[in-house]
């Protein structure tokens, strides 16, 4: 896969999101901010993220993906500590 189809895939299926890609082949590590995950605890967002991924996860397209999902109020505060 490449970085582009895994960010349209995070996107579409949250729409209004922001998606930060990086790696290649069937190892991705992303970075998903959005108003979607607002109140909900760090399993239930990386479940909806990984439903976006669900069909090349079965596959074998994308064999393995890591996230960090943030509101953008959090990912705005680690912005300013760093």
């Amino acid at each position: 896969m490449e970085i582009a189809e895994v960010r349209a895939l995070i996107e579409s299926g949250i729409p209004g999101c922001e998606v930060r890609v990086e790696g290649e082949g069937c190892n991705f590590s992303v970075v998903v901010i959005g108003d979607a995950f607002e109140g909900l605890n760090p399993v239930k967002r990386q479940q909806q993220v990984l439903a976006t991924v669900t069909e090349p996860l079965s596959t074998g397209a994308l064999h393995a993906i890591s996230m960090k999902v943030y509101t953008p109020a959090e990912w705005s505060r680690l912005a300013d500590s760093a």
